[in-house]
């Protein structure tokens, strides 16, 4: 009788996999309509729910041409009431451009954020995206436009003085832009000697 070692199985080959390397994710299921997307969508307008702010306030998604229509709405219903604009920012995210607005309710201490994104692929070399201004139902929507114009290069349509706030008229690029290269100035002194 001979001794022959027992073949162990063979694992499948999915299961083996160089360290380090993380697994596929699975797709995610599109979440399901908060309050606030199920009262616009209610009213027509459709939006796409996306993961909550870190203290749980609704967070959603909203087409440009649906913003100005979905934000009034939201501001003058009985059933809302998200009147104070609390601000308007932007972000340079990997593949869009975001405008993001934070609205609060006094009335009923609710809170939201909207979302409109802009698809980098679909904004021309050379131009900015484009979002509809909020500045005629919100005045402090105003400077918010405006700085995010001038850090993030949005520009918003319909705004009544759509120019830089913070940096000089002839400013070059947009400093909060992922692609942003400081300029080398007596200000901005990269030198070695230098103490900044």
């Amino acid at each position: 009788m001979t001794d022959t070692p027992e073949k162990t199985p063979e694992k499948p080959a999915a299961a083996h996999k160089p360290a380090g390397e993380a697994a596929p994710e699975a797709p995610k299921e599109p979440l399901k309509p908060g309050v606030f997307g199920q009262f616009l969508k209610d009213h027509g307008l459709d939006t796409q729910r996306l993961e909550d702010a870190a203290n749980n306030v609704e967070v959603i998604e909203i087409a440009p041409e649906h913003l100005q229509k979905a934000l009034k709405l939201l501001k003058n219903s009985e059933e809302t009431k998200l009147n104070y604009l609390v601000t308007v920012s932007g972000v340079d995210s990997k593949d869009t451009f975001d405008s993001v607005y934070h609205l609060w309710s006094y009335d009923n201490l609710n809170e939201l954020v909207v979302k409109v994104r802009i698809p980098k692929s679909q904004v021309p070399e050379g131009e900015l995206p484009m979002v509809p201004s909020l500045s005629r139902f919100w005045p402090a929507a105003n400077w918010h436009e405006r700085e995010t114009y001038d850090l993030v290069g949005i520009r918003y349509l319909g705004h009544p003085y759509p120019r830089r706030i913070l940096n000089t008229w002839d400013w070059d690029g947009y400093p909060l832009r992922r692609d942003y290269v400081q300029p080398i100035d007596a200000l901005n002194d990269k030198s070695p000697g230098s103490f900044r």
